[in-house]
């Protein structure tokens, strides 16, 4: 049994509709002794990229593919590394994107997907003055 409604799939294929460039997304999980999370993240991941011909999954093993995740810095798993055209996006999930984390995923493979993210003008003028590396990170909990 699917996580998405008909009629949420439906929604969803429409809006992925807009995508012209391809989007990996990297799955790390552990099978033995991984988190109960990485099955459901896996089903999630799945469910969207049955959508689109152009959203694939890839599985890595957290345990063995070292070199994978040296490159995408990934340190805890599950975790979901979204790739445009096989170039790193540097966005990431961590844990299972259910809840609240289903939209910025979507929202996510759409930049990746169409090359356009959507600001205010106060954002852009914002994000020109900085100069530097930056890493930002976003939480969220339901509570």
């Amino acid at each position: 049994m699917g996580l998405l409604s008909d009629n949420d799939a439906q929604v969803l294929r429409q809006h992925l509709s807009a995508i012209d460039t391809p989007v990996t997304l990297l799955l790390f999980t552990q099978t033995i002794g991984g988190s109960e999370g990485g099955p459901v993240a896996k089903q999630v991941l799945d469910e969207v990229a049955s959508l689109n011909d152009r959203i694939s999954v890839v599985e890595k093993n957290f345990v063995l593919d070292t070199e994978d995740r040296a490159r995408y810095a990934v340190e805890r798993e599950p975790a979901i590394v979204v790739l445009r055209n096989g170039e790193d996006t540097r966005m990431r999930f961590l844990g299972a994107p259910t809840g609240y984390e289903f939209v910025p995923l979507v929202e996510s493979i759409l930049i990746a997907g169409t090359g356009q993210v959507e600001l205010e003008p106060a954002t852009v003028k914002m994000l020109e003055a900085v100069t530097s590396p930056t890493e930002i990170k976003v939480f969220s909990t339901p509570t």
